[in-house]
């Protein structure tokens, strides 16, 4: 099973952030409070700086990618990220229980904010939001996070861009087919499809996928998370490999 880093892809992005997610030096219980916050971020940027993701820190928010949010107020945003196939706003949570819904909801109001502004500019790369936490959220967040195309990274599933990454390499006849792979790119869907552009300027928030749909999704997603571990299991060492050489 080939894991080895293919670049700074958005996938890649996604694989790196849930293989820190399992180790369990960065989900010390007798760690808390803003220490363990402090320790969680710090130690994502530095492994983002080795793996070579250009990140442009962000304290308080001011500009994203040269852009002011449209309020004018004044977001915290943990990193902007230039991928080679997407602009990515993160945040990192340190949570390793359950994650207060606010986190979540708040990140999705301050980054609206942000693309409002960032639409008039016509990025050329999708913009993709994601939210990675040490634990895992709430179903009812995992539906909000794909209501809203927010990229959710957590310790118990494998993320939906790295499930649905034709280059990650699975025994033949393993990988998702097609259209499973779309399917699961609907869970991390850039802003501009989140919210299309009319021909006035003004965004527009599509109708909303029935519930059933959306909880279809999810499942896919856990089922092929379910899969590609029994995979990696059948060769033993290869995962906890490639955890050595990126926690080093």
């Amino acid at each position: 099973m080939e894991l080895a880093t293919r670049g700074r892809r958005f996938a890649d992005l996604c694989r790196d952030l849930y293989t820190l997610a399992q180790d369990v030096a960065f989900n010390d219980i007798a760690t808390r409070g803003p220490a363990r916050g402090w320790r969680w971020e710090s130690r994502i940027a530095d492994t983002l700086a080795h793996r070579g993701y250009p990140v442009e820190a962000m304290p308080g928010g001011v500009r994203v990618f040269g852009a002011v949010p449209a309020s004018g107020l004044r977001h915290q945003t943990d990193a902007a990220l230039s991928c080679v196939d997407a602009h990515v706003i993160g945040e990192w949570k340190s949570y390793t229980g359950p994650v207060p819904k606010n986190e979540l909801l708040r990140f999705k109001a301050a980054t609206d904010d942000l693309y409002d502004t960032l639409a008039r500019r016509l990025p050329r790369q999708p913009v993709l939001r994601l939210f990675g936490v040490g634990g895992d959220v709430s179903p009812q967040l995992r539906w909000y996070a794909a209501r809203h195309g927010i990229t959710l990274v957590e310790r118990s599933r494998w993320p939906a861009p790295v499930l649905a990454d034709p280059e990650l390499s699975w025994p033949d006849g393993t990988a998702p087919a097609g259209p499973d792979q779309r399917r699961l790119g609907w869970l991390s869907r850039p802003l501009q499809h989140v919210y299309p552009q009319l021909p006035d300027g003004s965004l527009r928030l599509p109708p909303p996928l029935p519930t059933p749909a959306v909880e279809a999704l999810l499942a896919l997603q856990s089922r092929w998370s379910a899969r590609l571990w029994s995979t990696l299991d059948a060769d033993p060492g290869s995962f906890e490999r490639f955890a050595a050489d990126l926690v080093a």
